[in-house]
């Protein structure tokens, strides 16, 4: 299991045009973010059924469902204006 560390640092100078950016950058990030969660749901139900039935975890469902949980806290923390680093649009251990 992988631990997550998080590490919210303060600045003091804060841009208006980088807080414009956000705003715009925030709707594709959301839409992603709904579809990954939906994927992340079925592949949520899948695992729990699978667990069931064979008694294992299928690992590529167990991972998928790791990196959501990890994109979904990188960019909201991005959204809720924890951190200046932008996220990418889609997650990188997808790409």
């Amino acid at each position: 299991m992988q631990s997550v560390k998080v590490e919210v640092m303060q600045q003091e100078k804060a841009s208006r045009v980088e807080l414009l950016v956000r705003l715009v950058y925030w709707i594709p990030l959301v839409i992603v973010q709904i579809f990954l969660g939906i994927i992340a749901m079925v592949a949520f139900f899948v695992s729990i059924f699978t667990i069931l039935i064979l008694g294992k975890r299928i690992l590529g469902l167990t991972k998928f469902i790791g990196v959501y949980v990890a994109y979904k806290a990188k960019m909201d923390s991005y959204i809720w204006l924890a951190t200046d680093e932008r996220p990418p649009i889609i997650p990188e251990e997808l790409k």
